[in-house]
């Protein structure tokens, strides 16, 4: 079990031939997790003060020591998300209150055309991210007990629609992405430039990781889908930007000579809602 809230795949393609509107789908509703003390540990529902304590996790263990890449986040920006992107993060704190485990769910736009917003209607919209667990905390039941609790919290406050970026190997099935792409990525920027300045037209998505081995940052942009002006965004990239590694999805175009690569497979899963038409369709360039 990843996320109660998956919807099967015949579902999702029986929305898709009825070529349906983005549609909420009358799913179970989420119950009090059973077991809130997982593991001789506790389940809540983040403060302020847990701020440090997330991030020390996230850096230390979000992404394995292994990778090329770690994460790169302060105690500040966990606390900026409260207010910038309406973030609920759910920690589990171990029986001397040190936090093994956290993830959060971040207000999100539709990623595709949708009625599911308006007037008098509550914002369903929200992507969970930066779901981690000690290593040595896992396999405890902390895991499911995040999500089962981010699924209550997120449930009764109306954001009711989630979705799930995983890079690499696709979750195990019942879990079937309903779109997936690969990135491509290039070093770009320049160590004489040390912040991007306001004029570039170009938008940017930090990850708040950086790789590993010389702390050089990571960003996605939103990249060109034609050749018109291919030429200039390129020189954007080398002469506007601090250096960094830049991410764009693998169905921006993009000049080959100036280094680009293929890098991983991003899938993208739909929690408590079904896509309708836009099944396998780009969604919104703010998401992925």
């Amino acid at each position: 079990m990843f996320w109660k809230g998956k919807v099967p795949l015949w579902t999702q393609f029986s929305n898709f031939v009825k070529q349906s509107d983005v549609t909420l789908l009358d799913l179970e509703i989420p119950q009090i997790p059973s077991n809130l003390n997982p593991g001789n540990c506790k389940i809540s529902v983040s403060k302020f003060k847990d701020a440090s304590g997330i991030a020390k996790l996230l850096n230390e263990w979000f992404e394995d020591p292994s990778s090329k890449t770690k994460a790169d986040v302060t105690p500040e920006w966990i606390r900026s998300t409260y207010l910038d992107n309406h973030a609920i993060w759910i920690v589990v704190k171990d029986v001397k209150g040190t936090i093994r485990g956290c993830v959060s769910s971040f207000l999100i736009k539709a990623p595709y055309p949708s009625s599911l917003t308006g007037c008098g209607k509550p914002y369903p919209w929200g992507i969970v991210d930066w779901y981690c667990v000690h290593p040595l905390w896992r396999s405890k039941g902390l895991g499911s007990a995040l999500l089962e609790t981010l699924d209550l919290v997120t449930y009764r406050i109306g954001r009711k629609a989630h979705v799930f970026l995983k890079e690499g190997i696709p979750l195990p099935l019942p879990h079937v992405p309903i779109y997936a792409t690969y990135l491509k990525c290039r070093k770009a920027g320049s160590k004489e430039i040390k912040q991007m300045s306001e004029d570039t037209g170009i938008i940017v998505y930090p990850y708040h990781e950086v790789e590993r081995t010389t702390g050089i940052p990571m960003i996605r942009v939103e990249g060109l889908y034609k050749k018109h002006g291919l030429d200039a965004w390129e020189e954007t990239l080398d002469n506007d930007l601090p250096e960094c590694w830049v991410f764009v999805t693998a169905d921006c175009l993009v000049k080959n000579e100036k280094g680009w690569q293929t890098d991983t497979l991003v899938s993208m899963y739909a929690f408590r809602w079904t896509p309708g038409k836009w099944l396998a369709t780009r969604p919104d360039n703010s998401i992925l």
